[in-house]
């Protein structure tokens, strides 16, 4: 069988991780964990610290989602002219700088700005490394996707312990030590060998489910959306709902480690669940489970053993909704690259939205607007249910 006029070869972009570089893009996605999960526990710290009150700090969340927005169609479009390597660094740097200019600024506006840059690092980084892992060679492809993501999910659940280990008045120190950590990683990419993505992206038209693809790609980024809203809103509104209603600043941080943690666990689950159920069953059961945890929050006693049930129920959407869309749309590369683009949207809206609802109706809100969240994900992934996949030939 040859290949057709114009179209290039499957290997003709495929993508080799030495150990030192899969080692490296692992610890990337660590810090990238941490940096994300730092927001919820800091919220109270940095409204004090700029005088500020907390629903106005709550925005800080939705600039880094702004940022990311922006970052991934900048990692995009390097990912198509420059080499797998160039790109990762250049996006580990500009987190590094981001990094230190949260670090060392005494103004709001400069906060703000850092976290921005921030935020462009981490939406360029992340589909940077989930682009170049999707182009490995297909042996063992599932279980270097798994490894790196297992770095994200163990980052997100350190990064509260470092701030109840540091104090959160000693945030800057975690901010130079990203900066740092960042800059030592670009070593690793050494070991990178992935050309540019220039000759990929025709491969797509002749693979994808063509005739229902538009349906479908509206309703998994419009289902993405909703769901990163949920996501974000919910770790980054733990720490601040439990300090509000009582608990110490302290628990706040632990609570939110132990949400990361049941998504990082029910992660590594993935794949023996998938096994036993289908992705889209998997999908919905774990988000009307968080929905009935939302509400189960509200009890003021119940809150902080419910958030990270809500982490584990949340654990599934990400990886298995990807599955599924694929199965629907196969190979449909550009597509996922417009999926990850589109709901780091999510995380702009959420988060502003969390935080104009606390302002107006206080901190007991917090627990209904994750259930709203989370059941409009349920309902937007359960209309994909009447797309049928494409019938092979």
């Amino acid at each position: 069988m040859t290949t057709p006029p114009n179209t290039p070869s499957p290997n003709a972009t495929e993508v080799t991780f030495l150990p030192l570089a899969i080692t490296s893009a692992t610890v990337d996605l660590l810090v990238y964990g941490a940096i994300s999960s730092l927001f919820g526990p800091l919220l109270v710290t940095l409204a004090h610290r700029f005088d500020l009150s907390l629903p106005a700090t709550g925005i800080v969340l939705s600039v880094y989602f702004a940022g990311a927005f922006f970052g991934v169609p900048i990692g995009w479009l390097a990912m198509k002219r420059f080499t797998g390597a160039t790109v990762l660094s250049a996006t580990l740097v500009i987190t590094a700088l981001g990094a230190c200019g949260a670090a060392l600024s005494s103004r709001w506006a400069a906060f703000i700005a850092s976290v921005f840059l921030l935020g462009l690092g981490f939406g360029g980084a992340d589909f940077s490394l989930i682009s170049l892992l999707v182009r490995t060679r297909i042996t063992g492809r599932g279980r270097r996707l798994s490894i790196t993501n297992a770095g994200y999910g163990l980052g997100a659940v350190i990064g509260p312990l470092l701030v109840v280990l540091v104090r959160p008045h000693n945030y800057r120190l975690l901010y130079v030590a990203v900066a740092v950590a960042l800059v030592i990683l670009t070593l690793g990419n050494r070991g990178l060998i992935a050309p540019p993505l220039s000759l990929e992206h025709r491969r797509s038209e002749l693979v994808v489910n063509r005739t229902q693809r538009r349906a479908i790609l509206g309703t998994f980024i419009a289902a993405y959306i909703f769901y990163v809203a949920s996501e974000t809103t919910t770790a980054g509104w733990i720490a601040p709902h439990l300090h509000r209603i009582g608990y110490s600043a302290s628990l706040g941080s632990i609570v939110t480690a132990g949400f990361w943690l049941g998504l990082a666990t029910g992660r590594v689950l993935a794949g023996p669940l998938n096994r036993r159920h289908s992705d889209h069953r998997l999908v919905l059961g774990g988000l009307a489970t968080a929905v009935v945890l939302c509400l189960v929050a509200l009890v003021t006693g119940a809150a902080p053993y419910v958030y990270p049930l809500v982490g584990l129920s949340f654990a599934l959407v990400y990886p298995l909704g990807l599955v599924w869309y694929s199965t629907l749309c196969p190979h449909d590369d550009d597509g996922v690259a417009l999926l990850i683009l589109c709901m780091m949207a999510g995380g702009v809206i959420g988060p502003a939205l969390q935080s104009l609802m606390v302002s107006t109706f206080g901190i007991r809100v917090v627990p209904v607007v994750l259930a709203a969240f989370a059941a409009l994900t349920c309902a937007t992934f359960a209309s994909a249910l009447r797309f049928s996949p494409p019938q092979s030939t």
